[in-house]
Formats: C-alpha cells, sequence, structure tokens
C-alpha cells in the first residue's frame, strides 16, 4: 500500500516472531505464554495458538488466516480484522516482533 509516497505494508503479510522474553508452553491445545521481563502470563485460544505457532514456523499471519479460514466455519474479512486486533494486542504487550 502507497501511501503519502511511502509504502506501507499490511501487518498480515509481514514476517513475525516471537520475543526473546516470551517462552511459551502448549497446554490442552491452548498455549500458556509467560513474559520473562513482567512476569505476566498470558493465554491463547487455539485459533491464537495456530497463529503462535505458525509464527514460530516462518508463516506470515496472512499464511496463518488461510489455515483459519480452511478449519474454522468464519469469513476471510473477520479473520483478517481479528488477526490484526490480536497482533496490535501481541505488539503491544511485547510479546512478538517483526522480523
Amino acid at each position: 500500500m502507497n501511501i503519502g509516497g511511502q509504502f506501507v505494508s499490511d501487518v498480515l503479510d509481514i514476517h513475525w516472531k516471537p520475543s526473546e522474553a516470551a517462552i511459551a508452553n502448549s497446554v490442552g491445545g491452548e498455549m500458556v505464554i509467560l513474559h520473562l521481563d513482567n512476569g505476566n502470563y498470558y493465554g491463547l485460544d487455539s485459533v491464537g495458538s495456530l497463529l503462535w505457532e505458525g509464527l514460530l514456523e516462518g508463516q506470515t499471519p496472512s499464511d496463518i488466516g488461510a489455515v483459519i479460514l480452511e478449519k474454522y466455519d468464519i469469513d476471510r474479512d473477520t479473520v483478517e480484522s481479528d488477526l490484526r486486533r490480536f497482533l496490535t494486542e501481541l505488539t503491544e504487550h511485547g510479546l512478538v516482533e517483526k522480523q
């Protein structure tokens, strides 16, 4: 996307990685993340866990969104909106960063 002469990438097409300060473990099909710097725990449901695991594998959120569309009965606009919001939250909490 070109805004005001500057190229702006869609957050869904950027490669993200979990922060080095975040450690995660799968528990009963869900992901539990500990932020080592602030001591907070975060729980991800099954869809959030799909995103986290995909990021660990080097996939873009757009790639992961395609998997979510195949797996769940949900429309593309909702998936993309939810992924953008969730990435914003993960970034704000210092759990992910751009590669």
